[in-house]
């Protein structure tokens, strides 16, 4: 049986949905604006309520915000928004859900200012950019921003099948938004400095995979 490769470009834990059964809120500019901001969790489970566990997509965004930074990602959900949100004060017209994820897509040069801005801090991993820092260094919420990841998960994917990706160059834009999953600073360096084996681990993973249905040639 091929095992599920596990995802961690950009380093991601699971965020628990809410029940259908909790109260719904209004699904505004604004709370999108909070969620984005870092400043409600709730704001981002009424929206993951909303688009995913009750589909009821408000009449201001639009399914789908289409950009080759996105191509050989997965599991990512991408809206246009015709009445814009905000990221702390900076205009937003679209918007991704990427597990515990919400974020924008800014050119790099915005997404650099913002990151200078804010003072978030490059993270100690080798194969992806990624930058955070933390509202509650106990807790989360961390306001981050990375790199897109269908180019890592290309080369995760080449090597192996034995083949060499050549590293691919700097990314012209970046996603820049708020990471809601319920863990410590602390946690997330841990995390973030064994990237690099855990990529490894996943790439031989589906190594051993394809050889055990594969037959030699």
């Amino acid at each position: 049986m091929i095992r599920r490769m596990p995802f961690v470009l950009p380093l991601v834990l699971a965020l628990a949905l809410p029940s259908l059964a909790e109260a719904q809120a209004a699904l505004t500019p604004e709370l999108l604006g909070d969620a984005l901001s870092c400043r409600s969790r709730d704001a981002l489970e009424a929206f993951a309520n909303g688009l995913f566990l009750d589909p009821k997509i408000p009449a201001w965004m639009k399914e789908g915000a289409p950009d080759k930074a996105t191509e050989g990602m997965l599991g990512i959900e991408g809206y246009t928004l015709t009445t814009p949100a905000s990221l702390m004060g900076q205009r937003v017209d679209r918007v991704y859900f990427l597990n515990n994820w919400i974020v924008t897509l800014w050119p790099r040069k915005v997404a650099e200012a913002f990151i200078a801005a804010h003072a978030l801090k490059r993270a100690p991993m080798a194969i992806t950019e990624q930058y955070y820092r933390f509202v509650d260094p106990k807790s989360g919420p961390m306001l981050g921003a990375f790199a897109p990841t269908g180019n890592a998960t290309a080369a995760l994917l080449a090597k192996a099948f034995g083949a060499k990706a050549p590293p691919p160059p700097p990314a012209d834009s970046l996603f820049v938004g708020c990471n809601y999953a319920p863990v410590s600073e602390a946690e997330f360096l841990a995390v973030a400095r064994r990237a690099s084996g855990m990529a490894a681990d996943a790439s031989r993973a589906v190594a051993d995979d394809v050889g055990a249905i594969v037959p030699p040639q």
